[in-house]
């Protein structure tokens, strides 16, 4: 359990605003956040973005004692994360850019490097995939990616 001298100290770490390049080269800021809890410390990192409606990368990591550790954890995840584009833009329709797609689920569809992307263009784009195998996982957002 954390003392209320370990909170006043955590609250002056925490947010913090940090830039990472994505696969581009673009500039892409987060703001990341601590959410203390009883068994750890979580932090997420959410892409400040310019509205609150427009979707965008988000991280999040897990430590059960270091928020510090986490917060390394963290950045190499983002790091990770922005290195890699799944989607290119041929011919004005979307598709994959080398079979493979990662991302995160959000409401009506899916965010793919930091866009949203309906649950109908994602069956269009694995259309052109007829006869194919594939290979599905959902993933905490905790967990290692």
């Amino acid at each position: 359990m954390m003392s209320e001298q370990d909170e006043q100290w955590l609250d002056e770490h925490f947010p913090i605003v940090e830039s990472y390049a994505d696969f581009s080269g673009k500039q892409r800021e987060f703001v990341i956040e601590l959410q203390p809890h009883p068994r750890g410390y979580f932090l997420r990192a959410t892409e400040k973005r310019q509205s609150q409606e427009d979707d965008g990368y988000q991280f999040a990591t897990y430590s059960p004692t270091d928020p510090f550790y986490a917060l390394g954890v963290l950045r190499d995840k983002i790091r990770r994360g922005l290195a890699t584009r799944y989607l290119t833009s041929e011919q004005g329709s979307r598709q994959l850019s080398h079979d493979r797609l990662n991302g995160r689920i959000g409401y009506g569809g899916i965010v793919v490097d930091g866009e949203f992307i309906s649950f109908d263009e994602l069956g269009y784009l694995l259309q052109t995939y007829e006869g194919f195998q594939f290979s599905f996982s959902i993933v905490d957002v905790y967990d290692e990616a």
